[in-house]
C-alpha cells in the first residue's frame, strides 16, 4: 500500500503565502477604515434626524458634533455632541413691530419675544437677538443687554426619540458593508 502524497506547486504556494501576508498587513487598515466609515454614517444619520426635529441648519448642527477617528493603533472611534446654547438668531428669528419671532421646533408654531430685538453690537460681531436686562443692578435704561438663545444641540439630540438607536443601527450596517468592500480589496491585492 502506497502512502498518499501531495505535491504543491512552488508558484501556488508563493501565491497563497502572498495572500496570507496581504491579509495580515491589510486587516488592520481595513478595520480602521471600516470603523471610520461607520462613524461618518452614524454622524450623518444623527445630524439628519436633528435637522428634521429642530429649526436649525445641518451646518449649524454639524459644527457642534465632533468625530474622533480610529487609527492603526486604536481601533475605536467616537462621536461627541458638544453642549452650549445656540443663539436664537439661528432659529429663523425675524424682527417685527411687536418683537422678535422665531421657531425652535419644526413641528411647533412660531413663538415671539415681545421686548426683544435683533442687533449687531459691534462691527465685527454677528447679529443676535437681545433684550434689555432690567433686573441687573447696572441697568441704566439702555444697557446691559442679555442675549437670547435656543436649546443646545445635545438637548435636541435627547428630545428626538429613537435617534440614538437609529444612528447606531445605521453605523453598524455601514460598517458591515464597508468591511465586505475592504475584504474584497484585500482579495484583489489592492489594499
Amino acid at each position: 500500500m502506497t502512502q498518499p502524497s501531495v505535491r504543491i506547486d512552488p508558484k501556488g504556494l508563493a501565491d497563497v503565502n502572498n495572500l496570507l501576508t496581504a491579509y495580515r498587513q491589510g486587516s488592520k487598515k481595513a478595520l480602521y477604515r471600516t470603523v471610520n466609515y461607520g462613524t461618518k454614517q452614524g454622524r450623518k444619520e444623527a445630524v439628519d434626524g436633528m435637522a428634521k426635529k429642530a429649526n436649525l441648519t445641518k451646518t449649524r448642527i454639524r459644527e457642534k458634533t465632533t468625530m474622533y477617528f480610529a487609527s492603526l493603533s486604536s481601533l475605536s472611534a467616537k462621536l461627541v455632541i458638544k453642549g452650549g446654547s445656540t443663539p436664537l438668531i439661528h432659529f429663523g428669528a425675524s424682527q417685527t413691530k411687536k418683537g422678535v419671532t422665531f421657531r425652535l421646533w419644526k413641528d411647533k408654531a412660531r413663538e415671539r419675544y415681545r421686548h426683544s430685538f435683533i442687533a449687531k453690537l459691534s462691527p465685527g460681531a454677528d447679529k443676535g437677538v437681545y433684550e434689555r436686562d432690567i433686573g441687573s443692578p447696572r441697568y441704566n435704561g439702555r444697557s446691559p443687554l442679555r442675549a437670547k438663545s435656543g436649546p443646545a444641540v445635545p438637548v435636541i439630540y435627547q428630545r428626538t426619540p429613537g435617534l440614538a438607536k437609529k444612528a447606531e443601527e445605521t453605523a453598524a450596517a455601514a460598517m458591515l458593508k464597508e468591511l465586505d468592500r475592504q475584504v474584497g480589496l484585500i482579495n484583489r491585492g489592492l489594499l
